[in-house]
């Protein structure tokens, strides 16, 4: 698919398949069929999809609600209709990490092209099933991609029976899924970089989480300043003011987290991730899918956090200033 319009279908990638009626759990996420058949893809890729639901199941018998856990483990569809709420038409957008907007922007955001081509092409109204207790940032994307509230249902029960149940399919984390997103939400956001200051460069700070903080962050600042970097806290914008940073940025300079989701929104931009004691690659890939410049920067764990070598900082910012 490029547009809204373009055919879906189960042979398509992606697709959203049309399974009739079934059951959503709503803390986390998980599908089922009528008959209790759990639906893998509906959290995870195909590839992955069994062992993590199994991981999730164990979450929700002890976290959340053993009886419903139980029910759904015997097939006592029975006890779960007793229990659940009833909707006519829905899609669940419950992202797997409900408090984690890596995994709401880049595995069940693009979910919401694939149901507007759905709704366009077959003349379907669908309620979107979401956390009823997520963060801010959920409503705001929600409202930035022309969402009208009256097509969201937030949950407030932990089991739903949804009649004619319809399924996207798990995102393949494609250039033209950001694309469509960045379009949208740059046409409905204004972009005021004078209203935080927004600079060229950024350093995202990490000094209010409790892991991946940089404990040297003042030697850092005083570093990067030099460069024109400002420093920021994205827990403490809106999204809209998120998106002006990125949007705006040469450079951005932070340790791995969520916060570099962002980057999604880059125009012509270099990320440097910083890494302590554990190295994973989400946003190396995403960088490499929306064509935006990226570079590994490791540093010395402290426990969870991490003590950035500012030499090497300074040489690798030097270098892509001279690009």
């Amino acid at each position: 698919m490029t547009d809204d319009t373009e055919p879906y279908g189960p042979f398509a990638a992606p697709f959203v398949a049309d399974i009739g009626s079934g059951y959503v759990f709503s803390e986390t996420g998980l599908v089922a069929t009528d008959n209790g058949k759990i639906v893998n893809e509906s959290l995870f890729p195909p590839d992955r999809g069994r062992r993590f639901v199994v991981a999730k199941l164990i979450w929700q018998l002890f976290f959340e609600s053993t009886h419903l856990t139980t029910a759904l483990a015997r097939k006592n569809i029975s006890n779960l209709d007793t229990q659940s709420t009833s909707i006519e038409v829905a899609a669940p957008l419950i992202p797997r990490y409900s408090d984690n907007y890596y995994h709401w922007m880049i595995e069940t955001v693009p979910q919401i092209r694939y149901l507007r081509a759905f709704e366009a092409e077959t003349g379907t109204d669908v309620t979107y099933l979401v956390p009823g207790d997520a963060p801010s940032w959920l409503d705001e994307t929600l409202e930035l991609l022309n969402i009208p509230d009256e097509k969201v249902e937030r949950t407030s029960n932990s089991v739903y029976r949804i009649n004619r149940l319809v399924l996207p399919s798990f995102p393949l984390q494609t250039r033209q899924d950001y694309e469509w997103i960045v379009e949208r939400v740059l046409e409905n956001a204004n972009l005021d970089r004078t209203r935080i200051d927004s600079g060229s460069n950024v350093y995202i700070s990490r000094s209010e989480a409790i892991e991946r903080r940089v404990v040297n962050e003042a030697e850092v600042m005083e570093t990067l300043s030099k460069y024109g970097f400002e420093r920021y806290h994205l827990e403490d914008l809106s999204v809209t003011e998120n998106v002006t940073l990125f949007h705006e940025a040469d450079i951005v300079v932070g340790a791995h987290g969520a916060g570099l989701t962002d980057l999604i929104y880059c125009t012509d931009a270099t990320v440097i991730e910083l890494f302590g004691s554990m190295v994973k690659d989400p946003y190396e890939q995403l960088a490499e899918t929306v064509g935006v410049g990226y570079e590994r920067l490791e540093c010395q764990p402290k426990s969870t956090d991490l003590y950035v070598d500012t030499e090497n900082l300074e040489r690798t910012v030097q270098r892509h200033l001279n690009v």
